[in-house]
């Protein structure tokens, strides 16, 4: 792929090898989560000391620390815009271990769903050739400020929205606008620590904003998995990550699109969200819900 690897834009085939491995990580993450929060959700809600003590709740917290880091090493070699929308695929993954884990056969619809987010994503990174810029300024510090304020009041609001469809596609979303901040918070990070060193880079605000970002879209994705089904948490958490971290890299970064070749990727990254959405609403088998009413919470 002919991009921007021999400008600033760092090397984008490796990035988006190291963010698909994230992907996989990630996918293994939330499969097991998932479960283990079903298993751990009573007539009272979601019980956190079962939680706990679930094995496959510890591994799946451990494949999603491995994805972070993976994730991190990915944004330090390429652009925002190449590794967030790479770790859509991470639904591909994880409803195909989904389907593995319950001995289903993938439907016509799985297969299209696959399909048109895999071309979509492909034909959007090709087309847009994500690139940074020469040299980025410094991101204001109030302009971090409110990127961390306001990725904790969304995930914070949206626990408000109860169980059930409704509450997983409200944490799911709130999630996934704290995930794409915190990407571009932490490449953020990256640059200033290129740059300037460590003690510049901890002295400041950015590192510990993209770390306080990234625990809570962890915390937002947790409570979206025990909310509600994958086929409404999991589509709104990685379609809104990469939509809100490509306008914020282009605003803190400097990070652009090929604009001359907008009327090819525009298309491809709609056609690769109706894939996300069409994977997510065939990839749950039906009853997922398994009766949780709005009335549930969270209890230790």
């Amino acid at each position: 792929m002919e991009t921007a690897a021999a400008a600033p834009g760092g090397n984008p085939l490796a990035g988006m090898a190291i963010a698909t491995l994230a992907a996989v990580l990630f996918a293994v993450g939330a499969v097991l989560q998932h479960e283990a929060a079903e298993l751990s959700t009573t007539d009272r809600g979601l019980s956190l000391r079962r939680l706990m003590r679930r094995r496959r709740w510890m591994i799946g917290q451990a494949a999603t620390m491995l994805g972070t880091a993976s994730q991190v090493v990915a944004l330090a070699v390429a652009p925002v815009a190449v590794v967030q929308p790479t770790l859509a695929v991470t639904l591909v993954f994880g409803l195909g271990m989904r389907a593995v884990r319950t001995r289903q056969v993938p439907l016509r619809k799985e297969l299209l769903g696959v399909a048109l987010t895999t071309g979509g994503l492909a034909v959007f990174l090709l087309a847009a050739k994500p690139a940074r810029a020469v040299d980025p300024p410094e991101p204001a510090v109030l302009a971090i400020v409110l990127a961390v304020g306001v990725s904790i009041l969304l995930v914070v609001v949206a626990t408000f929205a109860g169980h059930g469809p409704r509450g997983a596609l409200a944490c799911g979303s709130a999630a996934g606008i704290a995930a794409g901040i915190g990407a571009v918070l932490i490449s953020v990070g990256i640059h200033s620590l290129q740059e300037e060193g460590w003690a510049h880079a901890l002295a400041g605000v950015t590192v510990w904003g993209a770390a306080v970002v990234a625990g809570v879209a962890i915390i937002g994705g947790q409570q979206a998995y025990a909310r509600g089904s994958l086929a409404w948490s999991l589509p709104a958490l990685i379609l809104l990550d990469p939509l809100a971290a490509v306008p914020a890299a282009r605003l803190l970064l400097g990070e652009h699109l090929e604009p001359g070749r907008a009327v090819i990727w525009l298309p491809a990254a709609v056609v690769a969200c109706v894939g996300v959405v069409l994977l997510a609403r065939t990839g749950e088998p039906a009853g997922a819900e398994r009766g949780r009413g709005a009335e549930g919470g969270v209890h230790v």
